[in-house]
This record gives structure tokens, sequence and C-alpha cells, in this order.
């Protein structure tokens, strides 16, 4: 009944305002009078307009009500499907952050277990380095032993020479007194032998 309101005829105030040919024109009194006459006329025939049509069409005080009550139900059941269609999308919206959060920490997940394989094989490498160097280390003080012992069998050899060259020198210093003795006979023999008479 209030969209009828809304569609009344707007121009029934019309036709008492204008004034009659060869007469003078109203007063303001007058002419406001005769809008408040065309204004209730009109009213009266909306009125029964709307009582024609609520008998036409069986409304009653009862169902008029239970027609605004469905009006304001349905009004609220549209609010409430705004409300949960905002609550979705703020839900989708949410699922899209869960699931890009999903993806950085597969994505940091991968990387982090990079990083541990290439922890581990730089500590592979600097066990293989360390027992490297433990293998040179042997290596090199097995080396030092042989050339201290190739030392101590140098010196051991130096000394022996030394000892051979004393004697050598003590056997040639021994020989040279013995030719000596031997030539100093051999003279003496030979003077001897020379100053013996001859016989003939």
């Amino acid at each position: 009944g209030k969209k009828k309101k809304k569609g009344g005829g707007a121009g029934g105030a019309g036709p008492s305002q204008e004034p009659e040919e060869g007469a003078e024109a109203p007063s303001e009194a007058d002419a406001a009078e005769a809008a408040k006459k065309a204004e209730e006329a009109r009213l009266l025939l909306l009125l029964e307009t709307l009582t024609e049509e609520r008998i036409r069409f069986g409304i009653t005080p009862e169902s008029q009500a239970a027609a605004s009550a469905e009006v304001a139900k349905a009004v609220r059941l549209d609010a409430e499907a705004d409300e949960a269609e905002e609550e979705a999308e703020a839900d989708e919206e949410d699922e899209e952050a869960a699931l890009a959060a999903l993806a950085d920490a597969e994505v940091a997940r991968a990387e982090a277990r990079a990083a541990l394989e290439k922890a581990k094989a730089a500590q592979a490498a600097a066990r293989a380095a360390k027992a490297a160097a433990w293998a040179a280390l042997e290596e090199a003080r097995a080396a030092l032993i042989e050339a201290d012992l190739a030392v101590e069998g140098g010196e051991t050899a130096l000394e022996g020479s030394d000892a051979a060259l004393e004697e050598a020198a003590a056997a040639a210093d021994a020989a040279r007194t013995a030719a000596a003795a031997s030539r100093a006979r051999a003279a003496a023999a030979r003077t001897a032998a020379d100053a013996a008479p001859q016989h003939s």
C-alpha cells in the first residue's frame, strides 16, 4: 500500500488554480483555500481507491503485518547473506594467505635441507682433509725417523771411517819406519860386504 501513495496523481490541485476568462486573478487566500480543498478531495479519492484495493486483494491488517514481517525477514536474510558472503570472501583471503605462507614455508624448508646437505658435504670434506693431514703427518714423522736413522748411520760411518783413516795412517807410518830400517840394514850389509877382504 505504501507504493500506491507514492504513485498517486500529483496534478489534482491544478484545475482549481486556473482563473476563469474575463475574471480577476484570485487572491492568495482564495488560491490556498482552493488548493486545500483540491488536496482533500484527492486524498479522499486516494483513500477510497486504497480501500477498494484492500477489499479486492483481501488485504487485512493481519495479512499486511504478516507481509511486513516477511519483508523484514527477507531484508534480514539478505543482510545475513551479505555478511556470509563477506565472511566467505575473508575466509578465501585467509585461505590464500595460508596457502602462500605454506608455500613460503615449503621453500624455506627446501632451502634449509639444501643448506644442511651443503653443511654435511663440507663436514665430510673437512673430515677427509683432517684424515689426509693426519696421514701426511704420520708420513712426515716416518720420514723424519728415517732421516734421523740415516743421520745416525752417517755419523757412525763417519766415525768408522775416521778410525779406519787413523789406522791406515798408523800402518803407513809403521811401514815407512820398517822400510827405512830395512834400507839401513841393507846399506850396513853392503858396507860390511865391501869392507871384507877379497879372496882370489
